[in-house]
């Protein structure tokens, strides 16, 4: 019986060892400076890992924008509203709304209303505004650390290829 429908992809094996070591980085780095579960940060780096340097960079930005623009949006609904659903619905409302009127706004805007229910659940569990605000503002911390480690890897990947294009170069042409 042959499995015609299982065909690695391109890069699978780049994509998955970038993806594991990656994972291991956050997850240890993290919890090695106080951040006991740093799951938002391993999301990212899934979301933004690359092989290609313009894609990654792409990401990236896009990460960050919609994060930047979630967190600024559950802030204020934070602050304006509490931590209720109201203020959830209020924040997604205007996150889409943000997205939908800006030029040039990343094409995965999806993820800054995600943001706004990410920070805005995590500040569910907090007490008070100042344990909220600062939930919410780690989640974000985590989102760019993991995306960073993403970027930084596709900046080794890169370096570590043309390296060995330039040690295989002279050898090629023996």
């Amino acid at each position: 019986m042959e499995l015609h429908f299982i065909n690695p992809r391109k890069n699978a094996l780049v994509y998955l060892i970038k993806i594991l070591s990656g994972c291991l980085v956050l997850w240890y780095g993290l919890r090695a400076v106080g951040i006991a579960e740093p799951y938002w940060a391993m999301i990212s780096l899934i979301i933004v890992t690359e092989p290609d340097m313009t894609v990654a960079k792409a990401n990236f930005r896009a990460r960050l924008i919609n994060t930047l623009s979630g967190c600024i949006v559950s802030c204020i609904a934070l602050v304006l509203f509490g931590p209720t659903f109201l203020a959830m619905l209020a924040a997604l409302t205007a996150a889409v709304v943000v997205a939908m009127l800006l030029q040039n706004y990343p094409s995965n805007w999806r993820l800054g209303p995600a943001t706004v229910v990410i920070l805005l659940s995590a500040a569910f569990s907090g007490q008070g505004l100042n344990e909220e605000l600062h939930l919410a503002l780690m989640r974000v911390g985590e989102v760019i650390v993991g995306s960073t480690v993403a970027l930084l890897q596709t900046v080794v990947y890169i370096w570590l290829v043309k390296r060995k294009e330039a040690d295989d170069g002279p050898a090629a042409g023996a």
